[in-house]
């Protein structure tokens, strides 16, 4: 009796122990799945590429070779250009709000885009620039793709911004020529102005007159020299 006691309660034990490890281990398995489930999607998230919806190449009146891709945004897309002439290389983007338009003519739209875009004469040049197509823009004007960026125009507004400057610093060099030349007549008329001011000194007519009087009284004597200064006055003029 006590041995098969004794058999039972091992029994029992070894059952308890059988147990308790295998719900460790259904534990662990959850921790382990749930961590998976946590981690796995954040991964794969962040590691996917971005969706292209379309893409293309074009090349444009200018000579210039262009590829467009567009990407979905939170609402509508972005359709990215980059373009390459000679050396130089730009870019620009265009946004909007298809989703209406592509859910009822997908295919048209994309293609009359394209076509946009070829037709365009300035490519990421002209700020006002919109890309529109036929088969959307009665019903779903915000279909219509605008230019919002482009490397082109920043570079064009930096170089404007520029030219008032080197302008400005011109003028200021032309002012100062100007004032200098100023200068330099005002103090070359100087002497001039001295000079006429001191022919019509009072001092220099009545020196001039005492001489003439004496020259007229020595050559002609006192009743004639009244006669004789007048015609030497007309003769010599004025000495001073």
């Amino acid at each position: 009796m006590r041995v098969h006691s004794l058999t039972l309660l091992s029994l029992l034990l070894l059952a308890a122990q059988v147990t308790l490890v295998d719900g460790k281990k259904e534990v662990k398995n959850r921790r382990v799945s749930k961590a998976t489930t946590l981690g796995e999607p954040q991964t794969e998230q962040r590691s996917q590429p971005p969706k292209y919806l379309t893409k293309g190449k074009f090349v444009t009146q200018d000579q210039a070779d262009c590829t467009w891709v567009v990407t979905e945004k939170e609402k509508g897309v972005v359709l990215k250009v980059d373009c390459t002439r000679h050396d130089e290389k730009f870019s620009c983007f265009f946004t909007g709000d298809p989703t209406s338009c592509l859910k009822l003519n997908k295919k048209s739209y994309w293609k009359q885009i394209g076509r946009s875009l070829r037709s365009q004469r300035v490519i990421c040049g002209d700020s006002k620039s919109i890309l529109k197509t036929k088969v959307c823009r009665k019903n779903f004007p915000e279909s219509s793709l605008r230019l919002v960026n482009s490397t082109m125009i920043r570079k064009k507004s930096n170089q404007e911004s520029m030219e008032p400057s080197l302008s400005k610093q011109s003028a200021v060099n032309e002012t100062s020529l100007v004032e200098t030349g100023k200068v330099k007549e005002n103090t070359l008329s100087g002497p001039a102005e001295s000079q006429t001011l001191g022919s019509s000194d009072p001092e220099c007519l009545e020196d001039a007159d005492l001489k003439l009087e004496k020259t007229a009284i020595e050559y002609c004597g006192e009743d004639w020299s009244s006669f004789c200064k007048l015609f030497f006055t007309m003769v010599q003029g004025n000495s001073c």
